[in-house]
């Protein structure tokens, strides 16, 4: 049992090791976004993909339709009399062309041919002539309420379209968050493992003037105490670099199955690029809408709304259609070509008294159901799509006016945090002098150790701060010309 546990420890460790490794920047995790199939990025253009096929389903319902049939039927009946044949066996073959119009309008041409036969009467052929023209009178005269369907079914395949391309910059923005962070953890594992080894070395030193009397126990407890309280933060910094992982190879799953490193970055370098962009944001005294997506999207929000609510007006509308049909009908009258389909055609073309016939409908939605349910969709429409259109103009508005304002504050915050750090390195070298005459107790040395590294960590958690708050103006202003904003 040893020897398997063992085996398999061991075969872990050759499948870690025989992974590939692959050093990340910025760059390149952008480019296997666009290069790779990555499943948000496929769920995004499938999303888009459905409203597009929905919207050609809408206009496959005015395409034009052939289409046939055939019938045949057998009965063993005989006849009541004489005057009343019962024919059998009858062969009855349609074919006819049918053609839906956007303006309430349905044109219907066909022909069809009766072959039937009787006790005295031997393959008589009825060729008739249809042509017939449904025409909506109210709830969609003139095809306004179809018009509007299509129209509506048009402008959400642009809005998906554009809706597409700002979902897509979403998850790049979101890419980008997850990389700038694994570079402020590495940044921050940096300092913290710096200073984990001034601790271990503190703790040898303190051991080695215990040993000739000079410090007690207390002192290499204290010591010791801090080398654990660091170990455990690098510990905690470790696990959020395997949970930024984790994220990212979950976006990438190319990433799977190999070993990542980040490149390293100049922070404070990006930094200063990132507030060269800020100053640029800050140059717009309103809302650049140039610089977004979001502007074209509630002009279409604004004319499917329009559209929405006039085919919410006709939903419990009364509904009144004329339906008209125009008929020949030919029987062969020829003793040369009697009984058949030629002499029934020819007779179809010498008969003057053609066929009409006409019929309204009428529909009138009776009931307070139906009329309950008309306006709950009503309200439901107008308020869905009022608060999609306010949403996103109080996004645009909200997110250009906050981001400058805070983006100053944090600007300012960390000029304040290098002070505070800069300040606290002074006075450390001040207190380790003072420790070393024996002048302060050693949690005073170490009080100011920790506070020096909290400082320290706050600088990078800063830094973190200001790139996130740009990343998130990216993402409603995706086209604002700097260099950090990258796609």
């Amino acid at each position: 049992m040893k020897l398997i546990l063992v085996s398999l420890i061991l075969a872990s460790l050759t499948a870690a090791n025989s992974s590939e490794k692959v050093l990340l920047n910025e760059k390149g995790v952008i480019e296997i976004s666009k290069n790779s199939n990555v499943p948000e990025l496929e769920k995004i253009k499938a999303t888009f993909l459905e409203i597009k096929a929905n919207n050609l389903k809408a206009e496959d319902n005015l395409g034009t339709d052939l289409y046939g049939g055939y019938n045949y039927s057998e009965t063993k009946e005989g006849a009541l009399n004489s005057f009343q044949p019962v024919f059998s066996p009858v062969h009855q073959y349609q074919v006819g062309i049918r053609k839906n119009f956007r303006y309430g309008l349905q044109a219907d041409l066909n022909a069809s041919v009766d072959n039937r036969s009787a006790e005295g009467y031997d393959s008589i052929h009825t060729t008739t002539y249809n042509f017939g023209l449904n025409i909506d009178l109210w709830k969609n005269l003139f095809g306004k309420l179809t018009r509007n369907q299509l129209n509506n079914s048009s402008l959400n395949v642009k809005q998906s379209k554009i809706q597409t391309k700002i979902n897509e910059n979403v998850f790049r923005v979101s890419l980008r968050r997850i990389y700038w962070a694994l570079i402020a953890n590495k940044e921050k594992l940096k300092i913290s493992e710096r200073l984990f080894k001034t601790a271990k070395k503190q703790v040898k030193d303190a051991k080695k003037r215990q040993r000739n009397s000079i410090a007690d126990a207390s002192e290499v407890a204290r010591y010791e105490s801090q080398v654990s309280s660091r170990e455990g933060s690098i510990l905690l910094l470790k696990y959020e670099r395997e949970s930024l992982l984790k994220q990212m190879v979950d976006l990438l799953p190319e990433l799977a199955s190999k070993n990542i490193e980040i490149e390293s970055v100049n922070i404070d370098k990006t930094i200063f690029s990132v507030l060269a962009c800020t100053s640029i944001i800050g140059s717009n005294k309103t809302t650049p809408l140039n610089y977004t997506d979001y502007d074209e999207l509630i002009n279409l929000l604004k004319q499917i709304q329009s559209n929405q609510e006039q085919i919410d007006q006709s939903y419990d509308a009364i509904d009144l259609k004329l339906s008209t049909k125009f008929r020949k009908t030919g029987v062969s009258s020829d003793p040369v070509t009697a009984n058949t389909y030629e002499g029934s055609y020819d007779g179809s073309l010498d008969n003057l008294e053609d066929g009409f016939s006409a019929g309204l409908m009428l529909t009138i939605p009776l009931g307070k159901k139906i009329q309950g349910s008309a306006e709950v969709i009503k309200k439901y429409n107008k308020k869905r799509l009022e608060a999609n259109i306010k949403n996103i103009d109080t996004s645009l508005v909200s997110t250009h006016t906050q981001v400058s304002k805070s983006i100053k504050y944090l600007g300012s915050l960390i000029k304040a945090q290098r002070t505070n750090s800069k300040a606290l390195k002074t006075r450390l070298t001040e207190m380790q002098k003072k420790f070393n005459q024996a002048r302060i107790p050693v949690y005073q040395l170490v009080q100011d150790q920790d506070e020096l590294l909290s400082s320290d960590l706050s600088i990078v958690d800063t830094q973190l701060a200001i790139l996130n708050t740009v990343l998130d103006y990216f993402v409603v202003f995706s086209d604002t010309p700097c260099e950090f904003n990258k796609k």
